[in-house]
């Protein structure tokens, strides 16, 4: 509450405060990052030819132990619509979470000059909250391979335990695409 200025009805503005005010904004969810490289055996459009082959697709997703839904793939882009298991998430989230999550895992490759680059997006709802996870993936010429280097952040919206969560899905995402770099090195003879 303002003062009063004697001799009037009028308030004074307040006192400023003795300490710094804090930030009229924090973000409670700020991102966390994840990043993978892997070299395979194969130059970059055979490289691609694989990542959006069905079989490979479904191939990489057994090696996860995803039940399997749904796969398909047009031109460059792959979507998978399948089920894995959440044994290795943290013992906080798991209760919640029960045995398996769903993920639709939608992903597209573009031609780029030697190379290609990919976009990742997989989606889910855990706890009845959305996640979203959103990568991006580079392919280069290595030699007679190919280099993929592969980045991305999640976003789980979920109070209190947001940034917990997206910490254990960014964790999830390197298995993923660990298992993808052991079942395309399989594949393609490395």
């Amino acid at each position: 509450m303002g003062l009063i200025i004697p001799g009037s009805w009028v308030r004074a503005p307040p006192a400023p405060l003795p300490w710094p005010a804090a930030p009229a904004h924090r973000d409670d969810h700020e991102r966390v990052s994840f990043t993978h490289d892997v070299t395979v055996p194969a130059p970059p459009a055979q490289l691609i030819a694989t990542l959006t082959d069905e079989s490979f697709v479904r191939e990489a997703l057994a090696a996860l132990g995803a039940e399997v839904r749904e796969v398909s793939v047009e031109g460059t882009t792959s979507t998978a619509r399948y089920t894995v298991p959440t044994q290795g998430i943290p013992e906080a989230f798991a209760k919640f979470v029960g045995d398996r999550v769903e993920l639709l895992d939608v992903r597209t490759w573009t031609a780029a000059g030697d190379g290609a680059t990919g976009t990742v997006v997989v989606t889910s709802k855990l706890f009845g909250r959305d996640v979203r996870l959103e990568g991006e993936r580079r392919v280069t010429v290595a030699g007679a391979g190919s280099r993929i280097d592969s980045t991305g952040t999640s976003k789980v919206d979920a109070p209190f335990v947001g940034r917990k969560a997206e910490g254990a899905v960014d964790q999830l995402a390197v298995v993923v695409l660990r298992k993808e770099a052991e079942s395309l090195q399989r594949r393609l003879g490395g």
